[in-house]
């Protein structure tokens, strides 16, 4: 079996080679100035077996492409503007295939492109009426055409397909398989709808449309990005505009969803808005008050069929108390109470608010469905204190109802006790009536004092608007955002405490309670990974089936809101890897492999998803900038006036320069670009994180495996990656030590070598180079790197010397402590002129000290006690009586000398003294004798002290210095321990954010922390 060599499908040069005859690896360091700019072009990536590149020759590999040149092509125009061909030749391909969306028209997507569709809408807007639809507008036929693609690149909602025309066999809903009399209920109460319901022939909602083929890896790599339409939205269209917002920023920009929304419903084209609101619910699915309006409009138009659709599509995913209650409304509408002879009617209305109340009765703001359904009882048939059957009848339930409705803490909690109590007296006025009060008594007293600490702890709190993206750390919105993050959680804090006792008595209430307010949590907070991460954890936590199965649909439904969430994806990654099979078999490895492999791509597929959005987004700033100043006029009245300042030298000396046209577009891509810039960073450094970590992951179940082969291990994601791009060094680094650490595999310095060739001046990829050629005892080729990695990042001319000082400091330190330990003098020496000259402002001592320091302490800035008299205590210091009063005149403080005692301390527990002085009664010759003993002073001449003023203790005049106070000396053990540890500027890991600590500490239980531990 031939040996793994990670550089072969690249084929990039003869140097490139294994090694040599005996298999030593030979480090070339010549190679490197010809190979400085040598980028990661992945399309030279062969995936084969490797053998169409074994047999090419080396002057194959190395001979360069032939170009033939450019012939010049006229651009060709629709209605004045330029159109890219390949646009062009793709609408004019699918046309054919694919109806047209409603968005677009007349050649562009959603635009009205030329001058004849100008004409034709301005005509058709003449003879047409009020309501007539302008061109980029889909009339009421286009809407059967597919939808678009769901725009956030995430899992989708999945639609129900659309059920049967037979009324007599719909559902609207079809609960969860239960064995237990409630589940039966729900599926009879959701079936009988469909009984009573009057058909209704609704226009049925078009079909979903497949989703459109995504670009490939290889040409995100290069970071080819498509051009920017030529075509602009004309300022009429409005629906093309709103489009191109959507299209934009699904998640964020709500307001164009709502007002296109909007648009369709005022020009009545309801097929356009029930299309428009299936997009919308894909990115939105728990945006309940959108799923009311989207009933409503269906009730207007008496659509039923399409009523209980939307019903059994959200309803029991939905657990919000508004969209309940419109699904009770609506059954009450179609079964009227006013003819049921049999009871029929009402027992189905009877079954919804016990499902109702069953999914939603223990919010907060349920007090008026439990007052609803305890009126329902009372109006249905049986006479209170009656006799009869009936009577007795409805009597146990507006009990049953009643004690239910009492342990809940609810804003009709206090109303319906009282109640109860008139219910339980009215009805037995002998001791059976208060038997039942004394035993609910207790929980009543829980439940109205866990009201008032929950209406504390959600005051303030938004459980209506549509779910938002986080702000980033430091951003606008970020405060508000926090703000809601924290009430969520501290509401989610106090279910947990447990303050309606209900751990002990009804353990599967509580759980039910704390899932409630997790799935609360993530309706508002969707975007939100950490909410989803914690509800999984809890819910796993527990150790029941049930709950095991409800923790994996909140990691399942937290994936479908944010599938580009590392956090989620690595979750879900450990929790199918902690389920797999336990064997040395393929087989087994292979089916594991394919288990865990869909988790990981889903990521990296909204990851790359996203650094595509981006490119495409610093393209277009990239354009308007260009275009702005190709609008400009020419540059020539600018030049004259340069030259008639240059004319005279004062005044050119002392005003600026100005920017010249070019300097100005310069600086304007730069601001443009410094941003998007930033996010490619950090997409690509998230990117690669989680490509190490599906190399961690195959590594331990199916070991070093082999690209292209069932069995890939992480060889064969390492494969995977590279042609993908958008690496960092980080992954190389992993893919390398795991070669070695794990199998003592040669290939390690195969990768490393190829790794310094694409980051020839990342310090973090040389550094764990040379840490790895130093632990196999190869120090020549480890100062060979070091002096290659070190020489590029200076003479990188693109770098700023602050940049350069910040990349080297890790690779000096490092092999000054190499040099220091195991090298010679003379290298030691060259080591730390090269720190001086890299950091000139840094003193001799500190590296002189460095070189002979020890883990553990520092001889050269140890303090010897040499005589006692070195360590005598310090003398306690004493309080100066401070006899000079400062006072507040009309021209500014000044000091009064006054042979009075000393202002008191504010922090004094007597009487506030009053600041407000009078007149002094060491006036005249008495005063001046006073101020004839003391010092002449330049503040006392200054001017006469004033009758009165305000006394400030803060302020100290610059003239009068106040008494030097020395701090007392440091433990000898807290002096040792600060000399012996390193500098600050060495530090160059996470930096310290006491922003973040604060928030933190903000949210710790220190009571329960109390209770845990046993700490009073």
């Amino acid at each position: 079996m031939a040996d793994y060599d990670p550089t072969a499908p690249l084929t990039l040069d003869a140097n490139a080679a294994d090694g040599d005859a005996n298999g030593e690896y030979q480090y070339n360091h010549a190679d490197d100035d010809e190979e400085e700019d040598d980028d990661y072009d992945p399309s030279s990536f062969s995936f084969n077996d490797g053998d169409g590149d074994a047999h090419m020759s080396q002057d194959e590999q190395q001979k360069p492409m032939q170009r033939t040149p450019a012939q010049p092509i006229k651009p060709k125009t629709v209605g004045g503007f330029i159109v890219d061909d390949d646009d062009e030749d793709e609408e004019e391909q699918q046309q054919d295939a694919v109806p047209p969306p409603p968005s677009q028209m007349n050649g562009t997507e959603g635009a009205q492109s030329g001058l004849g569709a100008v004409a034709v809408s301005e005509a058709a807007s003449a003879m047409a009426p009020q309501n007539t639809v302008i061109a980029s507008e889909p009339s009421q036929e286009d809407a059967s055409a597919p939808s678009a693609a769901p725009l956030n690149g995430s899992s989708s909602v999945v639609v129900p397909a659309p059920v049967s025309s037979d009324t007599s066999s719909f559902t609207l809903f079809a609960p969860a398989p239960s064995s237990t009399e409630q589940g039966k209920q729900q599926a009879n109460i959701i079936s009988a709808t469909a009984s009573a319901t009057p058909s209704a022939a609704a226009t049925p909602q078009p079909p979903p449309a497949a989703a459109a083929a995504t670009t490939s890896a290889t040409a995100l790599t290069n970071g080819s990005v498509p051009p920017t339409p030529t075509t602009q939205r004309l300022p009429h269209d409005k629906v093309g505009q709103l489009e191109d917002r959507i299209k934009e920023d699904p998640k964020a920009d709500t307001e164009a969803w709502r007002e296109l929304i909007k648009h369709y419903r005022e020009k009545g084209q309801l097929d356009n808005a029930r299309r428009m609101y299936t997009r919308f619910f894909e990115v939105f699915p728990t945006a309940a008050q959108v799923w009311i309006e989207y009933v409503q409009m269906e009730l207007a138009e008496n659509n039923l069929r399409n009523v209980e659709q939307i019903f059994g599509q959200c309803l029991l995913n939905l657990p919000n108390i508004d969209m309940w209650t419109t699904y009770l409304d609506y059954l009450r509408r179609i079964h009227p109470l006013i003819n049921d002879p049999d009871g029929a009617k009402r027992g189905i209305i009877s079954q919804a608010f016990e499902v109702l109340l069953e999914h939603v009765g223990i919010d907060p703001e349920s007090g008026k469905l439990w007052r609803d359904y305890v009126d329902f009882i009372k109006g249905g048939p049986g006479t209170m204190g009656g006799t009869g059957w009936q009577d007795a009848q409805k009597m146990d339930m507006l009990r049953k109802v009643y004690q239910k409705a009492i342990r809940i803490p609810h804003s009709e909690l206090t109303k319906l006790w009282k109640e109860y109590d008139n219910f339980e007296i009215g009805i037995n006025k002998t001791s059976g009536g208060r038997k039942f009060l004394q035993e609910q008594s207790p929980y009543y007293m829980t439940a109205r004092t866990a009201k008032t600490q929950l209406d504390y702890k959600i005051e303030g709190l938004d459980r209506m608007s549509l779910p938002v993206l986080p702000p980033v750390y430091g951003c606008a919105g970020e405060d508000e955002f926090a703000t809601q993050v924290e009430k969520w959680r501290a509401w989610l804090e106090w279910e947990k405490e447990d303050p309606l006792v209900l751990k002990d008595e009804d353990i599967a209430a509580f759980r039910k309670r704390v899932v409630y307010v997790y799935k609360q949590a993530t309706m508002q907070l969707r975007f939100y990974p950490q909410i989803w991460f914690e509800a999984s954890v809890w819910c796993v936590e527990q150790g029941t089936p049930e709950m095991e199965k409800e923790g994996e649909e909140f990691l399942t439904r937290g994936m479908e809101a944010c599938p580009e969430s590392v956090l989620l994806a690595l979750k879900k990654a450990d929790r199918v890897e902690g389920g797999l099979e336990k064997s040395n078999e393929d087989e087994v490895a292979i089916r594991n492999g394919e288990k865990l492999d869909p988790v990981f791509e889903g990521c990296h597929k909204a990851l790359y998803a996203l650094y595509k959005k981006i490119l495409e987004r610093l393209n277009k700033e990239v354009a308007k900038v260009n275009e702005y100043f190709a609008n400009l006029p020419p540059e020539e009245e600018q030049e004259e006036q340069m030259k008639e300042g240059s004319d005279d030298d004062d005044e050119e000396d002392e005003r600026p320069k100005p920017q010249t046209r070019a300097e100005q577009l310069k600086a304007q891509l730069e601001a443009a670009k410094a941003p998007i810039t930033r996010a490619q960073e950090e997409l690509k450094n998230t990117i690669s994180y989680l490509w190490v970590a599906k190399l961690r992951a195959f590594r331990r179940i199916q070991g070093q495996g082999q690209p292209n082969k069932a069995k890939k291990g992480f060889r064969g994601v390492f494969a995977e990656a590279r042609p993908r791009g958008q690496l960092t060094s980080e992954v190389y680094i992993a893919s390398a030590l795991m070669e070695w650490r794990c199998y003592q595999d040669r290939s390690a310095e195969k990768i490393f070598e190829r790794g310094l060739k694409l980051f020839p001046t990342d310090e973090v990829f040389a550094l764990e180079y040379i840490k790895h050629l130093i632990s196999n005892n190869d120090d020549t080729n480890a100062r060979a790197v070091f002096e290659t990695t070190m020489t590029k990042i200076v003479n990188a001319t693109s770098r700023e010397l602050e940049k350069q000082r910040q990349k080297c400091r890790p690779l000096l330190t490092y092999m000054h402590d190499f040099e220091s330990n195991y090298g010679d003098l003379d290298k030691i020496h060259r080591v730390e002129k090269r720190m001086k000259e890299m950091y000139p402002d840094e003193p001799d001592v500190s590296r002189f000290g460095a070189r002979y320091a020890l883990p553990s302490f520092d001889g050269m800035s140890a303090q010897l006690v040499i005589s006692p008299t070195q360590a005598r205590p310090a003398p306690p210091q004493a309080m100066i009586e401070q006899s000079n009063d400062i006072r507040l005149g009309p021209n500014g403080p000044y000091i009064a000398r006054s042979p009075k005692r000393a202002l008191d301390d504010s922090d004094s527990e007597g009487p506030a003294r009053k600041f407000m002085r009078g007149d002094s009664p060491l006036k005249g010759a008495a005063g001046r004798r006073m101020q004839g003993h003391q010092p002449s002073s330049s503040i006392t001449a200054a001017a006469p002290a004033p009758l009165g003023g305000f006394a400030t203790k803060n302020y100290v005049p610059a003239a009068a210095a106040p008494p030097v106070v020395h701090p007392s000396p440091l433990p000898y053990d807290l002096h040792s321990l600060l000399s012996r540890m390193p500098h600050a500027s060495q530090y160059r890991s996470t930096l310290f954010d006491p922003g973040k600590l604060v928030e933190y500490l903000k949210g710790v239980d220190v009571e329960g922390a109390r209770i845990r531990f046993g700490v009073r």
